[in-house]
């Protein structure tokens, strides 16, 4: 039976002009994780920098780590600088690929496209106006993605920075659905796992026999409303903390798949900066990223997944 350990973030979000978290500091924590687990791997989930040409000094200190580093474009990885910059940034031929690891293969997509004024599809660009706040998967990406499935001699995990499960994730989630059902029809297990990252929330799901893990952001989590516990001077100083819920320390997820019978999740605790009281957030917070089960906490969840029975046992870090 194989088995694979990895460890996965996302949404870190770097800029010191305007965030107040040590990026570096937080990076290092979650390296350092990667090594004391032994993982195989880490990969980042998009959004892990503003102004690269500025910042850059990030995304080298990760893609040089000793382990093996993979990265998933978010959608504002090219506000500022080109899809060319940020692959050469990440040390990457594509911007989405696959790799094959421990006796599973890995899939990672980039769903950050629209289309331009003339109808053609197009990536994400700086200084772009998009034509809808979700991104969408070319056809050559779909076409592409159900050959790499149907080709796999492995069961395979699929990255995406926005969701494949949630409906306001990704505009033409459904074209992929088609793919991995129908792959999943004639022959079990041919996708056992989707990751993504993008909406700030911790929250695990089956959709047709796949688990689907919303991984929570490694920083903060963005409010419709002004956070009413940050000092004045704090707000002055750091103003797209404005409306922010802050995690007092990063956040990731050491994954373990084990065959295709069961999947661990091991999550991480934090706590909110400022100490806004369940009012504060519940009042502040984005109603349409959230739902029930998928509320904002500066954590993100242990979880026990069964794949034979399609069961999440969910073990929160309060």
């Amino acid at each position: 039976m194989p088995s694979c350990k990895f460890l996965a973030f996302t949404d870190l979000h770097h800029e010191p002009q305007v965030s107040p978290h040590d990026a570096e500091a937080y990076l290092q924590q979650i390296l350092n994780r990667a090594d004391a687990e032994e993982v195989s791997f880490v990969i980042q989930l998009g959004d892990l920098l503003h102004t690269p040409e500025l910042n850059s000094a990030l995304g080298d200190m990760y893609v040089s780590h000793p382990l093996p580093t993979y990265s998933a474009f978010g959608n504002h990885d090219t506000d500022l600088e080109s899809l060319d910059y940020i692959l050469r940034m990440y040390r990457l031929e594509k911007n989405y690929y696959y790799f094959d690891r421990d006796g599973y293969r890995f899939i990672v997509l980039d769903p950050n496209y629209c289309r331009d004024g003339e109808g053609n599809m197009v990536h994400y660009a700086p200084r772009q106006v998009r034509e809808h706040r979700r991104g969408t998967i070319p056809q050559e990406q779909l076409d592409w993605l159900q050959e790499t499935i149907s080709e796999s001699p492995h069961p395979c995990v699929i990255f995406s920075h926005q969701s494949l499960e949630r409906t306001d994730g990704i505009s033409n989630r459904d074209d992929v659905w088609h793919i991995i059902c129908r792959a999943n029809c004639r022959k079990e297990h041919s996708v056992i796992l989707c990751v993504n990252g993008h909406h700030h929330c911790d929250y695990c799901t089956f959709i047709n026999g796949v688990c689907c893990l919303d991984l929570n952001a490694s920083a903060y989590h963005w409010a419709d409303a002004r956070n009413p516990r940050h000092p004045q001077e704090f707000c002055e100083k750091y103003p797209m903390t404005v409306n922010s819920l802050l995690y007092d320390s990063p956040l990731s997820a050491v994954i373990t798949l084990e065959g295709t019978d069961r999947i661990t999740v091991s999550g991480a605790a934090g706590k909110f900066m400022f100490s806004p009281t369940r009012e504060d957030v519940l009042q502040m917070t984005c109603k349409r990223r959230l739902c029930t089960d998928r509320i904002c906490v500066p954590y993100i969840s242990d979880y026990q997944i069964d794949l034979k029975k399609n069961s999440v046992e969910r073990f929160r870090k309060e």
